[in-house]
């Protein structure tokens, strides 16, 4: 049974990081001879600057009168090209080795273009390290390349090769070097941190801090007139104590996303406590995260935590909180920033489609295919400005239609959020297309969309992530339409994404379609390491037929789930009211009969899903499996909508590892699918086949990831408490 979706490999590649911009005032020596190039050598050089080019393909290079500095720079101009590079760089400096150095330069590319850097060492050899790609500019504008180098141990100059290896063009200027520099002092976040000034309105409290409390308890608050330090701190004691927390907190700061912060206070406590971390969105709504849990001290102690500083947030505070009788006093509390690298603006360009190149916006097109007559608009109204971009289907029979922003290179192996605005009278569909080096492309479906009935006269929002392939040289994510109707979108971004993770990883490993061959192929392999898995039953091929009970028995006896999947395996938006709902409470009865155990979830064939299939679930069903690509993590739990990573044919024991490696890293729910285990010497049916030494290598990867292996329904027990 073939998925709607196309899967694409990960591997792994060397990226360098964008860099936290220093505050004005440090000090920093660029090393680059003649960094604007402004001094000529002759009419066609800079001084101190030299061309390179190699393979086949048509270069020329020139020195333009005009800059986005001063009145020169330097270009770069490929009119054919079948391999190699082409580009301008400066003469090699000299560099410390292990030292590390920021490179920046500005830019106008028609195309996204390399940044490599090539090390000499001290016998003269040479190495090289591969950036992070710049995007390509739009129109006249300058964009700005800034990424960090570290010197290898037997490093003795280094040069940068802002490169061409496409047809196109490539302007650069102003460009820099510059080494590593002794930061100030880290500048004091936190408004009275050791509350030594009363508020104006109420001396009863320190002047930028609040009190809180909840649950079952009596809090008192009060500022005593003693402290670690000056004279002031505050205290909160509880007594009658069942449930909750109090306590006293700075009022919220502005944060940067990405970047990591460090926080500490002194306190005295009789009972242990707890450091909780406040996220607040620009919209308002907060969300909270625990920290670290804090001993009692009769005697002053500092208590300290980092925080970095999620995607979806602006403003952060952080509580050190009370939840037993007894007694916290604080003092001289402190935020200041740590490092880290801030999350960088929305790399989608012209994202709201405000800037028009001719009779549609900038830097975007169109794309049609199958059979349909699609129409494309640039409508004068829009989500927030005053455009939007509209796409019209009529006599439909396949295929789709969309508006698509240009590519957009992003950091491999990385999760983004995609967001967008959207009104539309009909089903619209999220695709993230990932565009490769050699010029092919793979399609990854996100989850699907679920406008609400006034989406035709109201803005819809749609956000969600993706995981960037390791093999993606750039990526667009658009919405598009597969049947008769309009869809009108605005507003595009694209944000680094960081899950709130559960307490720990979790992997449940599902199966489709009930294959004979899985007792056989499967489940011994998977008693042996003692996994438990959770089996979906078509129960058509096993109500009546010869040997189908006892297949499902097989599972069931040794201690794995049984799931529905349906009785006929049919796409279920495309069923009537009554055929939903006998395919949905008929495969349950069935199956809750033949084993005598409850069956409280489902997965959908093929991943289809609308609300009105998802409304008909949540009567019958605990929840829905889908098959949308992902990781199920705090921030995104949808019960009736549980992301997958979808095992089949091609999926590689590199990318397997990856998956394994994403869930353990961000504390995420990692829900393997897979169908038919093909017996060694027999063939694959189908691209959803997995042969049974690959399966065999991915549970000895899986057992010794350490990862703990749960039943998706033990799964939910763990983890719907902790949302």
């Amino acid at each position: 049974m073939r998925k709607l979706l196309t899967m694409t490999s990960v591997a792994l590649i060397a990226m360098g990081g964008l860099v936290y911009a220093a505050p004005s005032g440090w000090a920093a020596t660029n090393l680059i001879a003649n960094p604007s190039v402004e001094t000529a050598a002759n009419a066609t050089t800079p001084t101190a600057w030299q061309t390179g080019a190699w393979g086949t393909n048509a270069t020329t290079f020139s020195y333009l009168s005009t800059g986005h500095s001063g009145t020169r720079s330097v270009k770069v101009q490929t009119t054919s090209y079948t391999d190699g590079d082409a580009k301008w760089y400066f003469a090699p400096v000299a560099v410390t080795p292990n030292a590390t150095y920021t490179f920046s330069d500005y830019y106008q590319a028609t195309v996204s273009t390399k940044l490599i850097v090539q090390f000499t060492s001290a016998g003269n050899g040479l190495s090289y390290t591969e950036l992070a790609p710049a995007p390509a500019t739009t129109g006249a504008a300058w964009g700005q390349a800034t990424r960090t180098i570290t010197a290898p141990a037997d490093a003795q100059s280094v040069t940068v090769f802002h490169l061409l290896d496409a047809v196109g063009t490539l302007i650069i200027d102003d460009v820099s070097l510059t080494g590593e520099t002794t930061a100030p002092p880290p500048v004091e976040l936190v408004a009275n941190a050791s509350v030594e000034v009363a508020s104006a309105t109420n001396p009863g409290q320190p002047d930028g801090w609040a009190t809180g409390a909840w649950g079952g308890n009596t809090a008192t608050f009060s500022y005593p007139t003693t402290g670690h330090s000056g004279s002031r701190s505050v205290k909160v004691t509880l007594a009658n104590y069942t449930d909750g927390d109090a306590k006293w907190y700075f009022n919220p700061v502005t944060v940067t996303p990405g970047v990591s912060y460090s926080f500490h206070d002194w306190y005295q406590s009789g009972v242990e406590t707890e450091l909780i971390a406040q996220f607040t969105r620009p919209d308002g709504t907060s969300y909270y995260q625990s920290m670290a849990t804090v001993p009692a001290s009769s005697a002053w102690k500092q208590a300290t935590s980092s925080i970095s500083i999620p995607s979806d947030v602006n403003k952060l505070t952080v509580f050190h909180v009370l939840a037993a009788n007894g007694s916290l006093t604080l003092d001289d509390a402190s935020l200041t920033v740590a490092g880290g690298t801030p999350i960088p603006g929305n790399p989608i360009p012209n994202a709201s489609v405000e800037s028009a190149a001719g009779t549609g916006p900038a830097a975007w097109e169109t794309g049609a295919w199958g059979g349909n007559t699609a129409t494309f608009s640039y409508p004068t109204t829009g989500h927030s400005g005053s455009r939007s971009v509209k796409v019209t289907v009529s006599n439909y029979t396949d295929g789709d239609a969309k508006w698509i922003h240009q590519a957009q290179p992003l950091v491999p192996n990385k999760q983004y959020r995609f967001t967008a605005w959207y009104r539309t009278n009909t089903q619209p569909h999220v695709v993230a297309q990932f565009n490769h080096h050699d010029g092919t492309a793979a399609y990854l479906t996100l989850p699907l969309p679920l406008p609400a009935a006034n989406a035709a006269t109201t803005w819809q929002q749609y956000s969600d992530t993706l995981t960037v392939p390791g093999d993606a040289a750039s990526v667009s994510v658009y919405l598009l339409l597969s049947s008769n109707g309009w869809l009108e979108t605005d507003d595009y971004s694209l944000e680094p994404y960081t899950p709130a993770g559960f307490n720990r990883p979790l992997v449940s490993l599902t199966f489709d379609d009930g294959y004979e061959d899985n007792v056989t192929s499967a489940l011994p392999l998977l008693q042996a390491r003692n996994f438990k898995t959770t089996q979906c039953f078509i129960t058509e091929t096993i109500e009546g037929v010869p040997g189908g009970p006892a297949n499902v028995m097989a599972f069931a006896n040794t201690g794995h789930e049984i799931c529905s999947h349906t009785v006929t395996h049919p796409f279920l938006t495309q069923l009537s009211g009554a055929q939903l709902t006998n395919e949905s409470t008929h495969s349950q009865q069935y199956l809750q009969q033949l084993t005598g155990q409850a069956v409280p979830n489902i997965a959908s064939p093929y991943g289809d899903y609308n609300a009105n299939v998802l409304n008909q679930l949540k009567l019958s069903y605990r929840s829905h499996r889908t098959v949308d690509a992902g990781y199920n993590s705090k921030d995104n739990f949808d019960i009736y909508r549980i992301r997958v990573q979808n095992v089949d044919l091609t999926t590689t024991s590199a990318e397997f590892q990856s998956w394994l490696d994403q869930a353990e890293a961000t504390n995420t729910w990692l829900v393997l699918v897979y169908h038919r285990i093909v017996p060694t010497g027999a063939s694959a049916d189908g691209d959803y086949d997995t042969n049974q030494a690959a399966f065999e290598g991915q549970l000895n990867a899986l057992r010794d990831s350490g990862l703990t292996v749960k039943t998706y329904n033990a799964a939910l027990d763990e983890l719907v408490p902790q949302l």
